[in-house]
């Protein structure tokens, strides 16, 4: 498992300012901005949120321009000094953290949210319980979590597409994800249909 997460990221590294830039408009990911913006809403105001698996930061930078004291965390660090640098420019107040989705960097009950967007697609599903019980284990009582995923069944490698390189992809059924959430001791868990063909959010609640 470990050496899928390393071969990922090394191809976001590898992209980064590719990536990066690509990914920075809104307009190429329909309704993406409006699940920001609720999410932002509906966390608790009295703690950080996380966004894990931050990329070039764009969501971070989001969150922080609507008031949001942010974390944003990636295990790319080419990919996230990319996203430090770009929030410097635009002089956003980020705290940025290099983490592995496995096992979070971070205190039980210390954040009020987590934004997972696209990032834990890329992890094997043998290990998807424990990312989401970790996601669990740092939220505080009445926080949220908002991950999107891919609708599909298996996962494997992905060759090129929008990177050069390969990433490993694992898709959900949403009422399986619905499942693995709540084994993972999550309530409330609601799945949205994103704007975006074939992809979905799944929030719930701690």
């Amino acid at each position: 498992m470990g050496g899928i997460t390393r071969e990922t990221c090394g191809c976001y590294d590898t992209n980064a300012n590719a990536y990066g830039e690509a990914s920075e408009d809104y307009g190429r990911f329909p309704g993406l901005r409006a699940e920001v913006v609720e999410f932002a809403r509906l966390a608790p105001h009295s703690m950080p949120v996380l966004d894990l698996g931050c990329g070039g930061g764009r969501d971070a930078r989001l969150l922080a321009s609507l008031g949001r004291t942010v974390i944003a965390g990636d295990y790319a660090p080419v990919m996230l000094g990319w996203a430090r640098g770009r929030a410097l420019e635009e002089r956003r107040t980020l705290g940025f953290l290099r983490l592995n989705a496995l096992a979070l960097p971070l205190r039980d009950a210390s954040v009020a949210g987590v934004w997972a967007s696209g990032s834990l697609l890329h992890i094997p599903s043998a290990g998807m319980g424990r990312a989401l019980a970790e996601v669990h284990r740092v939220l505080a009582p009445g926080g949220i979590a908002a991950i999107s995923m891919r609708t599909g069944d298996g996962e494997g490698w992905k060759h090129g597409g929008s990177l050069d390189g390969r990433r490993w992809f694992t898709f959900v059924d949403p009422e399986a994800f619905t499942g693995s959430l709540e084994a993972a001791g999550f309530a409330d868990v609601r799945i949205r249909y994103a704007g975006r063909a074939g992809w979905f959010i799944a929030v719930g609640k701690r």
